[in-house]
């Protein structure tokens, strides 16, 4: 049923599983939370921008700000050690001046540990001897002697932790405000967008919908959208028309060389027919009484009467038919086709759809499936329709591909079942049947 090549009835549409498609299809993100996390991500980005510009500049000018202390102590210093050496010392508990002259091991032994091991050389160091501990030290030489100034940075430490827990705080501060007020703006910046689909999504005349959409639309976007909308609802509408007049022009003048042909048989039967020329009008009466048949189904289809055309039907009987009209195509082609119709219940549905149906997908299998052997049943709720041929390809036959018809060459007799199906109700699928071949199902009771 499944891999036969016939370009010239490539199905526009999928006849795929239908079982659990709304499951399978995937609900789009919504515009309005995006916006609103967007919102929020930009403006949690922009304080942490902020709040890092700010850290740095306050860091350096920190740092600037010990080292200019540090030069101004150290100068002054190293004046008065040159004047009164006891009043050399800084007057801060923080800061500790050390006088090394040249050949006095005495003042390099009262270094502590971490002072000894820098270089002797004039400049500004940044130390840290102990966990929790920063010190910066001013060396320079003048005359004999060299002059170390250590300034514990505790502070300016102290100062740098408080102002970087201000800005972790303004940031937190603003990201939950970005949280708060980001869906509020995001819904207002979309409201006219979602006006504008529920406008569209509520029944209602094609004018007031119109007057609608042009009253929501607040931004230029959702104008040329709202525009958009109604150009398409003018051209479906017009093509509605035109299909609702060809269907109703179809209809009434079908009816007429229908039964103009049907009174020529019944003339045709009242004259002397040898038993050759009597079997070919009733193959030809049959042929009409099909035609008949397959106009009235198909324009119910059409117009969506499918349900309102249900009457009480035994299936079993429904399945011999199709298996008995189809009996000479599937013998001329070496096919068993054989029927199981003795599970089946009588039903309330479209018997005329329901033999469309079934005639297509018989038909597609001894066509296509090129296996040997065309079986037609009843089970669970479900016509089936199985053969042994090459089958058919599981993941081509998903609601996300839906050319798959097409790409397997199924035909158009598919494509029809699809639409019938969908118009009563039905829930079709065609899959790989156990063992080889394919499967194809349609559930009309119970689904």
């Amino acid at each position: 049923m499944a891999t036969g090549s016939r370009p010239t009835d490539a199905a526009p549409g999928p006849a795929a599983t239908r079982e659990g498609g709304a499951a399978a299809t995937r609900r789009p993100p919504s515009l309005r939370r995006r916006l609103g996390t967007a919102f929020a991500g930009l403006a949690l980005l922009i304080a942490l921008a902020q709040a890092s510009f700010v850290w740095i500049i306050g860091y350096h000018a920190e740092e600037q700000l010990i080292d200019r202390i540090l030069a101004e102590q150290l100068d002054r210093s190293i004046a008065l050690y040159r004047q009164q050496p006891a009043l050399a010392a800084p007057n801060t508990p923080d800061m500790s001046l050390y006088v090394l002259p040249d050949g006095d091991a005495s003042a390099e032994a009262v270094l502590p540990a971490w002072l000894r091991a820098l270089p002797r050389r004039a400049g500004t160091y940044e130390l840290h001897p102990g966990e929790g501990l920063e010190y910066h030290v001013a060396i320079a030489r003048d005359r004999d002697a060299w002059f170390l100034l250590a300034y514990d940075a505790a502070e300016h430490e102290a100062r740098q932790h408080d102002e970087l827990a201000a800005l972790a705080l303004s940031v937190l501060a603003i990201g939950v405000l970005a949280l708060l007020l980001s869906g509020r703006m995001a819904g207002k910046l979309t409201r006219d967008l979602q006006g504008l689909s529920e406008a569209v999504s509520e029944p209602g005349s094609h004018a007031g919908a119109r007057a609608r959409l042009g009253a929501i639309a607040a931004h230029a976007e959702t104008a040329m959208l709202a525009d958009a909308l109604d150009a398409y609802r003018d051209g479906l509408r017009e093509a509605l028309e035109r299909e609702r007049a060809f269907t109703a022009a179809a209809n009434h003048e079908l009816r007429t060389p229908l039964m103009r042909a049907g009174s020529s048989l019944d003339l045709l039967r009242t004259g002397a027919l040898d038993a050759r020329q009597r079997r070919l009008v009733d193959n030809v009466q049959a042929s009409l009484d099909e035609m008949t048949m397959l106009t009235a189904a198909l324009l119910r289809v059409a117009r969506g009467q499918s349900a309102e055309a249900a009457t009480d039907t035994d299936v079993g009987q429904l399945l011999a038919e199709v298996v008995a009209q189809l009996a000479a195509e599937a013998q001329a082609r070496g096919i068993a086709l054989s029927a199981d119709p003795a599970a089946a219940p009588r039903l309330r549905l479209d018997r005329s759809a329901l033999w469309i149906v079934l005639a297509n997908l018989v038909r597609n299998a001894i066509r296509h499936s090129g296996g040997t052997r065309v079986r037609v049943g009843w089970r669970e709720g479900e016509v089936f329709v199985e053969d042994d041929g090459v089958g058919i390809d599981r993941e081509a036959f998903t609601p996300q591909r839906p050319r798959a018809a097409e790409a397997h060459g199924l035909g158009l007799g598919l494509a029809i079942v699809e639409r019938i199906c969908d118009a009563a109700g039905w829930r079709l699928a065609i899959e790989p049947r156990p063992g080889g071949g394919t499967l194809a199902r349609v559930r009309v009771a119970g689904g």
